[in-house]
This record gives C-alpha cells, sequence and structure tokens, in this order.
C-alpha cells in the first residue's frame, strides 16, 4: 500500500510536468513574438542600446521613477570641466603628486575614453575653466549652477569633472541650487590624468555610466570616486593622496558602481518630493543678484581662542559667521555682542560628524552639516530672504533633513 506521502509525491510531480510543459509553450510564442530582426547592414546578435530608468533606490509609493530618455537613442550626457587633478599634467609617469592641475581640456579627456562611451551615452563636453578647485570664487560658483541648469535643459544628466580640494563643497551649492531633478554627479581623481594607474578615467567612465543610467534622478547633486556614489551633502575629503579620501561619515555611502552594476541601497531625504516643486529648495539664482552674494566666513574654536577673530569680521561688514566647534568664553561674548548688530550667527561641528544642537537664540545649530557646508547655507539664505524665522526653518529644514517613511507610502 502507498503511504499517504507516495501520492502526495506522485501527485505533485505529475502537476510539476503538466506546469512547466504549459510553461515551456508560453516562453517559446514570447520569444517568437519578440524576436528583433537584424537590419540590413547590421551585425548580426549587436543588440541595441535601451536607455532605462529605475526607481532612485526606493521601494513603496510617493517616490516616482527619473524620466527614462527614449528607447530610439542613448541618453544625452553633458560633461562640463572645471580643471582639477583629474585633468592635470605630471613631471613623469610616476609623478603622483608632482603635476600641474587642469592643463588638459574635457575634450581631451572624453576622447580618451571614445570607444568606451559609444554604447552608454552620446556625451558631449563642455569647458567652463582650467585650474585647481580652490582657485574658483562664488560668482563661479554661481556661474557654474547655472550653466549645469542650461545643459540640463536639453540633456538628460550632467557631468561635473572638478578638483577633489574643495569638491564637497561645489556638490553641496550644485545640491541647493541646480533647479532641475535630473542627474547631476560630480566627479574628479586623486591622481593626474598622465600618471600609471590614475584613477581619473574610470572615475569619468563610472561617473557617465551613472549619470545616463538615470538613477540618481531627484537624488539631488552626488559624488562618484572609487566605485563610490555618496550623497553631496554629506560627501567630505578625509585624506590628501589616497583613493579612498571620500566618506559619506555620518550616513554612510549611496551605493556603489562594480562594473556595468550600479547598486543603490539608499536614497536622499529630498527623493520624497520627487515631481512635486517642494524638490527644489528655496535658493533660485535666477532671483539672487550674483554681485550681492553676502559674504559668510567660519571661525574656528580651540582651547582659550581669541574672539578677535569674530569682532573684526564683523567690522568688515560679513554678513554672516559659522563658529566651527564650542566656542571658548571670549568668542561667546564677542558672537552676542556682533549678533546684536545684526551679524548672523550659525554653530556647526568641527569634527566632521555629528549633529549641533544649542538653545541660544542668537546662533543657528547648523545641523550635522560641517562648517564649509553650513556657510554656504548661510550664504543662501541670507542672499534670499531677511527674516530671521525664515532662515531658521531653512536651517531645520536643510541642516538635519529626516526621511518620512510613513509620508513615502501615502
Amino acid at each position: 500500500m502507498l503511504s499517504t506521502w507516495t501520492l502526495r509525491s506522485r501527485r505533485v510531480s505529475v502537476m510539476l510536468l503538466l506546469a512547466m510543459a504549459i510553461l515551456t509553450g508560453v516562453v517559446a510564442s514570447d520569444a517568437a513574438a519578440t524576436t528583433t530582426q537584424v537590419p540590413e547592414g547590421a551585425t548580426a546578435g549587436a543588440a541595441p542600446h535601451v536607455a532605462t530608468a529605475v526607481a532612485p533606490g526606493l521601494t513603496g509609493k510617493g517616490v516616482p521613477a527619473p524620466a527614462a530618455a527614449p528607447r530610439s537613442r542613448k541618453p544625452k550626457v553633458v560633461v562640463i570641466g572645471t580643471g582639477g587633478t583629474i585633468a592635470g599634467v605630471s613631471d613623469s609617469r610616476v609623478s603622483f603628486q608632482t603635476y600641474k592641475s587642469g592643463q588638459l581640456p574635457i575634450g581631451k579627456l572624453l576622447d580618451d575614453l571614445g570607444p568606451e562611451f559609444k554604447d552608454v551615452a552620446d556625451v558631449k563636453g563642455v569647458d567652463f575653466g582650467t585650474t585647481d578647485s580652490a582657485s574658483y570664487t562664488m560668482k563661479d560658483y554661481y556661474d557654474l549652477s547655472r550653466a549645469v541648469d542650461q545643459q540640463l535643459a536639453k540633456a538628460d544628466a550632467v557631468v561635473v569633472s572638478t578638483g577633489t580640494t574643495t569638491m564637497e563643497e561645489l556638490g553641496y551649492w550644485l545640491d541647493l541650487t541646480v533647479r532641475s531633478d535630473k542627474p547631476v554627479v560630480l566627479t574628479g581623481a586623486i591622481r593626474p590624468w598622465t600618471v600609471i594607474s590614475s584613477d581619473g578615467p574610470a572615475n569619468l567612465y563610472n561617473a557617465v555610466m551613472l549619470a545616463a543610467s538615470g538613477r540618481t534622478g531627484c537624488f539631488g547633486s552626488v559624488l562618484l570616486l572609487n566605485d563610490q556614489i555618496l550623497p553631496a551633502r554629506d560627501a567630505t575629503k578625509s585624506n590628501t593622496t589616497r583613493l579612498d579620501t571620500f566618506t559619506a561619515p555620518e550616513l554612510g555611502l549611496l551605493g556603489v558602481v562594480d562594473e556595468t552594476r550600479i547598486r543603490l541601497e539608499r536614497a536622499p531625504a529630498r527623493v520624497q518630493k520627487c515631481g512635486k516643486e517642494a524638490w527644489r529648495t528655496p535658493f533660485d539664482l535666477a532671483r539672487i543678484d550674483r554681485a550681492k552674494l553676502p559674504r559668510v566666513e567660519v571661525v574656528y574654536t580651540y582651547q582659550e581662542a581669541g574672539g578677535e577673530a569674530i569682532t573684526a569680521y564683523a567690522n568688515a561688514g560679513v554678513k554672516g559667521i559659522v563658529v566651527a566647534g564650542a566656542p571658548s568664553p571670549q568668542q561667546v561674548t564677542a558672537a552676542m555682542e556682533v549678533a546684536k548688530r545684526g551679524t548672523v550667527l550659525a554653530g556647526a561641528n568641527r569634527n566632521n560628524a555629528g549633529a549641533t544642537y544649542t538653545d541660544a537664540p542668537w546662533v543657528l545649530p547648523a545641523g550635522d552639516l560641517p562648517p564649509q557646508k553650513a556657510r554656504l547655507l548661510l550664504m543662501l539664505a541670507l542672499a534670499s530672504s531677511n527674516d530671521p524665522a525664515r532662515i531658521q526653518s531653512w536651517f531645520a529644514e536643510y541642516g538635519d533633513p529626516e526621511f518620512d517613511v510613513a509620508a513615502a507610502q501615502h
């Protein structure tokens, strides 16, 4: 006599065989229906490039995927070159730290990678400048942001090739000011283009591939270096010479690029507002006078620090001061005095991680922003409003953004 288990096993086997037969017929039918005819003169087996867009690393409702490029063409990616080490020329092929920044036009870099780009995107290069990143002014930042938006009016994505010294500042500036929600990717290099084992070619290729994928649409600006994807808001340079210099110490990477695989594990909080006007920050450069960007400075704190620097900056007409770290008694006295005269002060950490909180009514807490980024936020806030309450609300929103899971699900 057969046991119940044996009978069930036979029934299951028969059912599985029937299901496999049905599936085989369906798959064969679908395959026949979707076969692509190779045009005359084309190479058989060469698959047409299909540009697709994937929801930006998230599941659930309320976070729409960025618009995909039409399937009939490759994505259009504009690479804006601003110089930096990636465009540097070395004294020799092993002069990893002895070189001149910004010597090569972006066209040269793109030409070197032309064969690799042909199946990824239609890539166009635009030279914005050829210098090291530390030499640019805030007016240059203003112009670059407008240039990015101008290119995004026609292109699917923009890559900004720049120096790493102040890349974290430029990235955050673009994050706050670019109006388009299309992908903006910054990249650069620690070693110049002309040395052996330069990181520049791989960084530039991966940045274009990431931008062309459309997967960081609505993320704001991101950085791509050393196969790692970082949010511009959180990224910081941690080492002057190591290739893995960029980190996001508080919250970590957004994802990585492994050859042709783009893996996104998290997204910036602003993706919650994707497709809505609220996605854009209030810092519209079209409404800000380029010639009247307010001057904002940073004062560093240390043991028994004097308050003279704070007083001197205020006397020089500086509109805002970011205090990096816990101020000394002398600095507190000076800060309270200049605050009475109208100078706006913000407090930031000096440790590259951790939030700043304060109950002092005369100072704005910058959340987990480092001083150099809090400076940019304060500059744009002062350029956009004279209302202390509004500026304080902007610091609360952008200095310490949070992801609202409940809102994303509705």
